[in-house]
């Protein structure tokens, strides 16, 4: 989904060079990057008719989501096979981490994210700390919320189907003089599907659907002061309310931003960003363990952009974090807090057809000893677009306040003295570049040590996160997009190992698979937009138990899923989109006993008045 689709009424089929930022922090052209980016466009996300970012995430090369039940249910991100207990996906929310603190492994909720409020998302493949901080050794998700524009615009969407699913969402931006304003809320809701298999489920209550609901609001104010000089406020939250086993098991997902920043244009070649930023994750558990918990992360990041000339470009800043958990309910778990700095510093740039990336950062957590990354990227034209990429990056990450302080006695163990993972990778790839097309084939490695996993106390026999895993993920990814009379596509397959080394065979982790495949086409037939999404996965290792709580491995299948969309325009004033999911009515699990949503279908409709 790396292609950016050109709005033109007439031809709707027309492709752009694609442009990212997060691969340097900066502007780029995809084909200028060395880390392996893909990019999801406001464009591309009204055209999916997709409701939830999950749905778009898994089209996305070496991305795998596992989701216990329907929409609004607990999810969990995977990317090259790094993610879950180990927390090795960062999360970023307009910059600002979607890191909760509790003892959930959950990387920032992501299942309570509906895209009506979103303008883009940038997915980087592999390891980034040195870049984006701590937690980043799998890959970051950055999400970009929806904000005003130069111009006037306004629309109303409404979008109904399966499962008495329904949305409606709002959104204005209008230029008052030097003055950017936008603001927009949206409402889902669905009935959702039964989210566990009985014949495999214990103390399963009800076999009916478990339902979802989520109101997300969205505002922005940006001032030009005067040229080159800017001052903002940003306030995002969304509010999400899920049930399991029919009412017998419900909760809250609540997640809140406010941002106050400032961009400038300090001189000709420097332009910097300054934000304070508090984000707030709420948690409550209504149901059998009834529970709250509560993280704040509050932020002044400071990032600065030096254009040094001869095509040479400078990055570096401060990102001071404040990071806290408050927690009540089911088990134990004390008010814990503590703070997270760290500067970092990068260039890029190239000369006589060799391009490089070098990038350091130095963190220190309270409880830890200061920690050094670094990223060093290389790319070489080879000419008729061709080039040769090669990276090697050092990662780690530290356990969130929940793996070290939450206890549930007898059952469930604190475990204060949890040291941080480590891990260090290594990328060598082929890419081709002409115009929209971007065609790239990438090997790629990462051992990590030191990595968190479930274990057992050798005293109290209470499980707890302990250091006992070692663990790599190799692989190849194949990408490639771009467009071809007339016809835009995005294709990828990714094959990896990712292994435990701790036991005897190096078997696969947990829930992940060792293929992965998606392709993505669209032609423009006059105004009317097709396309189609197939979506791959291969067979998965995971775990049942029985009544006594014993593990006992199972496989879960390889499955396909493909799914149709359409769009187009009405009027100048009105436009629609139509979705059809899981057009076969494959039946899947991701995560074991759990269901996974059936054959669907949902159409929306958009207005956009005069003048927008």
């Amino acid at each position: 989904m790396a292609q950016v689709y050109a709005q033109s009424e007439n031809d709707r089929s027309i492709t752009l060079p694609p442009v990212v930022v997060s691969a340097a922090t900066y502007p780029q052209p995809l084909s200028s990057a060395l880390p392996s980016v893909s990019v999801i466009t406001r464009e591309q996300i009204s055209e999916s008719g997709a409701q939830n970012i999950t749905t778009l995430l898994q089209q996305i090369a070496g991305v795998q989501l596992t989701s216990n039940g329907g929409p609004g249910h607990t999810s969990t991100i995977y990317v090259r096979g790094f993610g879950s207990t180990d927390l090795g996906v960062l999360v970023l929310l307009d910059g600002v981490p979607l890191m909760p603190q509790d003892a959930s492994g959950s990387a920032g909720y992501l299942e309570n994210l509906t895209t009506d409020q979103i303008q883009r998302i940038e997915v980087i493949r592999g390891n980034v700390s040195a870049i984006y901080g701590a937690g980043a050794i799998g890959g970051v998700v950055i999400i970009t919320t929806r904000e005003g524009g130069k111009k006037p615009q306004a629309s109303v969407s409404a979008t109904a189907g399966s499962r008495n699913t329904a949305t409606l969402s709002a959104n204005a931006s209008e230029q008052v003089g030097k003055t950017a304003l936008h603001a927009g809320i949206s409402r889902y809701t669905t009935q959702g599907i039964p989210s566990i298999y009985p014949a495999q489920g214990f103390f399963v209550r009800s076999n009916a659907a478990d339902g979802y609901r989520n109101t997300t609001t969205n505002a922005s104010i940006v001032q030009e002061l005067v040229a080159g000089q800017s001052l903002g406020l940003r306030v995002f939250r969304s509010d999400g309310q899920y049930t399991y086993d029919n009412a017998a098991d419900a909760g809250e997902n609540k997640q809140a931003l406010e941002q106050l920043f400032s961009d400038n244009q300090l001189a000709s070649i420097w332009a910097s960003h300054l934000s304070v930023s508090r984000q707030i994750t709420n948690n409550l558990n209504f149901g059998s363990y009834p529970s709250t918990s509560r993280t704040r992360i509050q932020q002044v990041l400071w990032r600065n952009v030096v254009q040094l000339g001869s095509g040479w470009t400078a990055t570096g800043g401060v990102d001071l974090q404040h990071q806290s958990i408050d927690a009540t309910g089911s088990g134990s778990f004390p008010s814990k807090s503590r703070n997270a700095n760290a500067e970092f510093a990068g260039l890029n740039g190239a000369v006589a057809g060799n391009e490089i990336q070098f990038d350091v950062r130095h963190d220190r957590f309270d409880g830890y000893s200061g920690q050094n990354t670094g990223y060093l990227g290389y790319g070489r034209e080879l000419g008729g677009g061709f080039k040769a990429i090669a990276s090697y990056s050092t990662a780690f990450n530290v356990p969130p306040l929940g793996y070290l302080y939450y206890s549930a006695q007898p059952y469930w163990e604190a475990n204060p003295n949890l040291k941080p993972e480590k891990a260090h990778s290594a990328e060598a790839g082929f890419q081709w570049a002409g115009g929209s097309t971007v065609l790239r084939a990438t090997l790629f490695q990462t051992k990590m040590r030191d990595q968190w996993s479930y274990g057992t106390d050798s005293v109290t026999g209470a499980m707890q996160f302990q250091n006992i895993a070692r663990a790599r993920t190799r692989g190849l990814e194949l990408t490639g997009s771009g467009a071809w009379n007339g016809w835009a596509y995005d294709a990828n397959l990714t094959l990896q190992q990712p292994v435990d080394l701790t036991q005897a065979g190096n078997p696969t982790l947990p829930r992940r698979a060792r293929s992965l495949a998606n392709v993505a086409i669209n032609h423009a037939f006059g105004n009317v937009l097709i396309g189609t999404q197939v979506h791959y996965s291969g067979p998965r290792p995971d775990a049942a138990y029985d009544a006594s709580f014993k593990r006992i491995p199972v496989t879960l299948g390889s499955y396909t899923t493909v799914d149709l969309t359409a769009s187009g325009v009405i009027t100048p004033q009105w436009a629609w989109s139509a979705r059809v999911q899981n057009l076969f009515d494959k039946k899947y699990q991701t995560a074991y006993s759990y269901n996974r949503e059936p054959f669907g279908v949902f159409f929306g409709l958009t207005w956009q008045p005069l003048g927008s």
